[in-house]
């Protein structure tokens, strides 16, 4: 059987983990190609062996324009095209008219029914979204399932010696404590109460071991410079990546505490990796985390939008102490490695293909 991946992107955060879940699905007699921009997606598939093809399209949401791109498909020859997010799904129909393919589509968050109209099945990444499709966008529930964004726990397994290194380069201190949140640089990301958070708990906990660091890139205009500000208003040092960080795992391990205080997900790949990397997380009550933390059980639950709520729950995961946190890491671990791992995803999407295929 020949898949055909397909993913409108040069740069995704959650590329390590795409790249994982491609490798896993190679395990099994398929052959796989991936279709993609140019860029760190590219690279990273190349690294890792995937047979990879890019084109470059006129127009964004155009990408049959470009002359590469249906000698490529055609090339290929693909049984199944499976499409990642919405602007890939959205010309599935021109491949229905130009190839014979069966048609999947995952979507991470919330989209219009309309992208995915033309597409044969659907792969939904949390059990929220698969129920907000059909609630909100009439999609049928047949032609739905929910595969979780998997974790390769082993490749994020801590490492003692890069965390010493890295703590070293950060200038953190043996003993300090380094909360850490993680993704682009956007409104959604509620980074901004993270730091109101932080400045909250350094006033009530007098603490120069106390840090704060916004694991990410500039998503919208001006936002990094903005983090800034609000910090320096408010009396709080933060520390950010100069550019674009391919793999996060060395800025993870030199964490203590992973916190995500967003509005709104679809699912999160960064809180997997960083409970795959051996921390304790505090996160928004928003239903995405909601699936994968429960509370005083492997995390903490704050308010969302609550600066005030996340400071206290941030100062009572330094209350807790090692054992406290190391309980929830454990109990994380196990989570993960039952209902989270790149086997368990790559068997899932493997049974659709051949249910589809076979239809």
């Amino acid at each position: 059987m020949k898949i055909l991946h397909y993913l409108d992107a040069e740069d995704i955060s959650w590329g390590l983990a795409y790249v994982e879940h491609l490798k896993t699905l190679g395990n099994f007699e398929l052959e796989q190609a991936l279709l993609c921009r140019p860029g760190q997606l590219e690279n990273l598939a190349r690294e890792n062996n995937i047979a990879t093809f890019t084109f470059k399209p006129l127009f964004s949401n155009m990408p049959y324009f470009s002359s590469d791109f249906v000698k490529l498909v055609r090339k290929i020859s693909p049984d199944i095209i499976h499409t990642r997010l919405s602007s890939a799904a959205r010309i599935a129909g021109v491949w229905k008219k130009f190839h014979n393919a069966k048609i999947i589509s995952t979507f991470d968050k919330p989209a219009k029914a309309k992208y995915y109209t033309n597409s044969d099945f659907c792969i939904s990444c949390a059990d929220w979204l698969r129920k907000y499709m059909i609630d909100s966008q009439n999609m049928k529930p047949e032609k739905i399932a929910v595969i979780h964004n998997p974790v390769d726990v082993k490749k994020f397994s801590r490492d003692e010696n890069a965390r010493e290194k890295f703590r070293a380069k950060l200038g953190i201190h043996e003993n300090a404590i380094l909360f850490s949140g993680m993704g682009i640089y956007i409104q959604r990301k509620a980074f901004d109460v993270l730091i109101k958070a932080f400045a909250i708990l350094k006033n009530s906990h007098k603490s120069e071991k106390l840090h704060l660091a916004l694991i990410g890139s500039e998503g919208e205009s001006g936002m990094r410079e903005n983090y800034a500000n609000l910090a320096e208003k408010l009396g709080v040092k933060i520390i950010m990546p100069e550019n674009f960080v391919s793999d996060v795992r060395e800025w993870l391990w030199a964490s203590d505490v992973f916190v995500m205080p967003s509005r709104a997900e679809g699912f999160s790949i960064a809180l997997l990796e960083g409970l795959a990397a051996g921390l304790p997380a505090i996160v928004s009550d928003i239903d995405p985390f909601t699936e994968i933390i429960s509370h005083e059980n492997n995390g903490l639950v704050a308010k969302k939008n609550s600066p005030e709520d996340f400071a206290a729950k941030m100062l009572e995961m330094l209350q807790i102490g090692n054992s406290g946190r190391e309980k929830f890491v454990q109990n994380s671990l196990l989570m993960l490695e039952k209902n989270f791992t790149p086997e368990i995803a790559a068997k899932k999407t493997l049974d659709i293909y051949e249910r589809l295929a076979q239809s």
